[in-house]
């Protein structure tokens, strides 16, 4: 982490770091291609033919995210931090995560009459939901993790990674937001066309600016937090938990006639906010 904090730099440390890197990249990728093709030559009597390209990173949708799945390749926000999914109202996931102690809020789009956000999200004029979702890396609590500021990661640094993965694990594409701030937009932009001209491998990745003051856009789906306000959190969870069968919840409200509302703003590689109209 502290060698992320200094850029990845091409230092003898840092390049053995990239080796270590590129060996565990290669070596699941030929797991990967190994157990698949496997796999295929085992029911062949289905004639089902090996796929010339088996892995990929992508985005795995809601579902993912509520187990703590990744959605893709993007750097986390910071060890701890309020992850906000948006469902349509009384959406049958929503209500269960709402039975399970999740707290839920109206969504970036839903406004009074005078333009603020709405607070409660059975008002007759709200149309979406955002569960919150309080959520600790798996590293959180090593010693030393909460010395470094993982926003601070470069925009250079997160794309030397990137291109770590899509040269070594990926035979597809990478699914990965990069997020920079505006000074870093010349240097990571120069870089991208270098990693182009010189044929490196790179296909795509989306572009996030980064805020230092998150109150630019409130209820965005990241929020980092610390570590008091996370034990807060999943304690007031704990309070308003109904349930500990998730499943079970979602099957009483789940009559199959509800679809869920997707991504919104930045959970896609597409951004989804409304364009503004011209007057």
């Amino acid at each position: 982490m502290r060698w992320w904090a200094e850029g990845r730099p091409e230092t003898s440390a840092g390049l053995e770091f990239k080796r270590q890197e590129q060996e565990y990249l290669t070596r699941w990728r030929e797991i990967v291609h190994r157990v698949v093709w496997d796999y295929c030559d085992r029911v062949h009597r289905t004639n089902l033919k090996r796929p010339n390209r088996c892995t990929t990173v992508q985005p795995s949708g809601t579902k993912s995210l509520l187990t703590s799945a990744s959605p893709g390749w993007h750097p986390p926000k910071a060890q701890r931090f309020i992850r906000r999914i948006t469902f349509r109202k009384y959406d049958p996931v929503a209500l269960a995560c709402i039975d399970y102690g999740y707290n839920v809020i109206p969504s970036q789009s839903d406004k009074d009459e005078n333009g603020h956000l709405l607070n409660d999200p059975f008002d007759p004029r709200c149309s979406e939901w955002l569960v919150e979702i309080p959520v600790a890396v798996p590293w959180a609590d090593l010693p030393g993790a909460d010395e470094i500021d993982i926003s601070k990661f470069s925009a250079i640094a997160q794309m030397d990674f990137y291109m770590q993965v899509q040269k070594y694990y990926v035979r597809h594409n990478t699914s990965a937001t990069i997020e920079l701030r505006e000074n870093e937009v010349e240097t990571l932009g120069t870089r991208i066309y270098e990693a182009i001209r010189d044929d490196e491998g790179y296909i795509s990745a989306a572009l996030l600016a980064r805020f230092d003051d998150l109150q630019t856009f409130p209820r965005l789906p990241f929020e980092p937090i610390d570590r008091h306000q996370y034990e807060q959190l999943m304690q007031d969870v704990e309070t308003r938990r109904r349930t500990h069968d998730f499943h079970a919840t979602l099957s009483r409200y789940d009559s199959g006639d509800f679809m869920e509302a997707g991504p919104a703003g930045c959970d896609s590689d597409k951004c989804l906010f409304s364009e503004s109209k011209s007057v």
